[in-house]
């Protein structure tokens, strides 16, 4: 500090001196000297008092220091606090999320389950359950299928207290009201069924016979065949829940769905579809036709070979006038051959067997009619029945696409059906081909054996013509 004023009193020494001219140096010295020394000190208590201000005013300004200092301690501590808080809810919400995600797989697996299980009683239900139980299986979906508001996990509970009440139910067996059909006249009749095991029977209100209850694909109402051996004080102690004796079904109603599917020949006919009405009709064509032929096959008789052999012998001789008589005695076909035969004798040979070749044209032609569209019945028979399963075939793929093959019992249900008319088409095929077989070869032996005999009766004309020729005039 004083170092600082030493240059500035010398320059002030030097211009008093210069001024005043009439001090001398060392008196301006002693005097800037003084004055030096009065304006330092007065310098360093204006110092001292600066500083003691500064150091009055500091004192305040430290402890707002420490005080903000101790405040941003805190505050970063709040920091950290805050910090380490927002890392553990992070942390904390993604384990809520895990464990909320892993919550709705499970729900919706038990969801899953319950409509599985629901599914699968309803599928299993006993005869006559269904109208019991419907209704509340049906509300029991429609809970379960309710996701708006995310898996429905209180309906599957709902589904597995009811599951778990019928199962202890169906343990001991029990009795309910209801109606059912009664096979054979399709009259529905109210009753109650007894729910035993796999077996259910029903006794109608207004009397008769209990019997046993079996499913009818899609009715509403089961079918009762009556068991006429089932005693009736034991069938009425059994509905009232005493000890009884019971007929049980041991082929599990495979035996009565058997009988069922036989049915009567119409109803078989119609599964088939129009096809199958084709056939029928082309096969009542082929019947009709096969009995003309058979009426027409009766009409061809050759008659007695003796006959035939005298009638020739006559011819051969000569002998025209009884020839004449001896062939009215001959079949119809023979006769005709003949009766041709004897008006055209005495003109040339190949004259007389134009005549003959004529009469056996016209009869083949007459024999031998129908024959061809007996042969045409025979080969389309089972291309129509083919046609019948490719379209039953394309019907059942159709309902395929759209239900699934989830059912296999109606798939082979379907599938058997298509194949009727195939069954049809080769019960009218396998006949006709057989009768058609079987009347062209016996008309070709009867037509046969009417050219053998053209043929001889053209050798007894020339026989007797060379006979004639031989005798003298």
């Amino acid at each position: 500090m004083k170092a600082r004023y030493v240059p500035v009193l010398a320059a002030v020494l030097l211009v008093v001196a210069a001024v005043s001219g009439a001090e001398t140096f060392d008196e301006a010295m002693k005097r800037a000297t003084a004055d030096y020394t009065e304006r330092l000190r007065k310098a360093a208590d204006e110092l001292n008092a600066t500083r003691k201000r500064i150091a009055d005013e500091k004192a305040p300004f430290l402890l707002q220091m420490r005080a903000a200092e101790d405040r941003i301690v805190t505050a970063q501590s709040e920091i950290e606090r805050f910090e380490t808080g927002q890392e553990d809810a992070s942390e904390q919400r993604r384990k809520l999320l895990m464990d909320l995600d892993a919550v709705r797989k499970n729900t919706t697996y038990i969801g899953t389950l319950a409509h599985d299980g629901l599914k699968a009683f309803e599928d299993g239900l006993a005869p006559g359950e269904g109208q019991l139980l419907s209704d509340r299986i049906q509300g029991l979906g429609r809970g379960l299928d309710d996701t708006s508001a995310g898996p429905n996990g209180q309906a599957a509970a709902d589904i597995a207290e009811f599951l778990l009440e019928r199962t202890q139910q169906e343990l001991g067996g029990y009795a309910a009201s209801g109606s059912s059909l009664v096979a054979g006249n399709n009259r529905v009749i109210k009753g109650t069924f007894a729910f035993v095991g796999p077996e259910t029977y029903f006794q109608p209100d207004q009397g008769g016979h209990g019997g046993t209850v079996r499913p009818r694909e899609g009715a509403i109402y089961p079918v009762t065949y009556e068991v006429a051996a089932w005693k009736p004080d034991d069938a009425t102690a059994f509905f009232q829940g005493k000890t009884a004796a019971i007929l049980a079904d041991a082929s599990g109603g495979k035996a009565l769905r058997l009988r069922e599917t036989r049915g009567t020949i119409l109803e078989h006919i119609q599964k088939g579809g129009l096809v199958a009405y084709a056939i029928i009709g082309v096969g009542l064509l082929a019947l009709l036709m096969i009995a003309q032929k058979i009426g027409d096959l009766r009409g061809l008789a050759a008659g007695s070979p003796q006959a035939v052999q005298a009638f020739l012998a006559d011819v051969a001789a000569g002998a025209n006038a009884r020839a004449v008589q001896a062939v009215r005695s001959l079949a119809p076909p023979v006769r005709e051959l003949f009766a041709v035969g004897l008006q055209h004798c005495d003109k040339s040979k190949a004259i007389l067997e134009e005549h003959l070749q004529s009469v056996l044209l016209r009869q083949r032609l007459h024999f031998e009619r129908r024959l061809p569209l007996l042969a045409v019945i025979a080969t389309a028979a089972p291309l129509m029945g083919l046609l019948g399963t490719v379209v039953g075939m394309v019907k059942t793929f159709a309902l395929i696409t759209v239900f699934g093959t989830g059912n296999a019992g109606k798939l082979a249900s379907g599938i058997s059906e298509v194949l009727v008319a195939t069954e049809l088409g080769l019960v009218v095929a396998i006949p006709t081909l057989i009768a058609h077989g079987f009347l062209a070869n016996r008309i070709q032996k009867k037509l046969s054996l009417l050219e053998r005999y053209a043929l001889e009766f053209v050798t007894a004309a020339e026989t007797a013509k060379d006979a004639k020729e031989s005798v003298p005039a």
